[in-house]
């Protein structure tokens, strides 16, 4: 196994926490995309005939 990572533990945190960091950017991201689209198709079940 390749092992190009940091031998001691303060030094493996700074890479845990920068992956943990993005992570949760992409997991909010996610979530205000989904978010976005379901009051998209909210709007299309709601529209009244006849508008768009």
């Amino acid at each position: 196994m390749l092992d190009d990572l940091p031998p001691d533990l303060g030094r493996l945190f700074a890479p845990r926490t920068w992956h943990a960091m993005w992570l949760q950017r992409i997991d909010d991201k996610i979530a205000a995309l989904q978010q976005r689209e379901a009051e998209q198709q909210h709007g299309r079940q709601v529209r009244p005939a006849g508008t768009g």
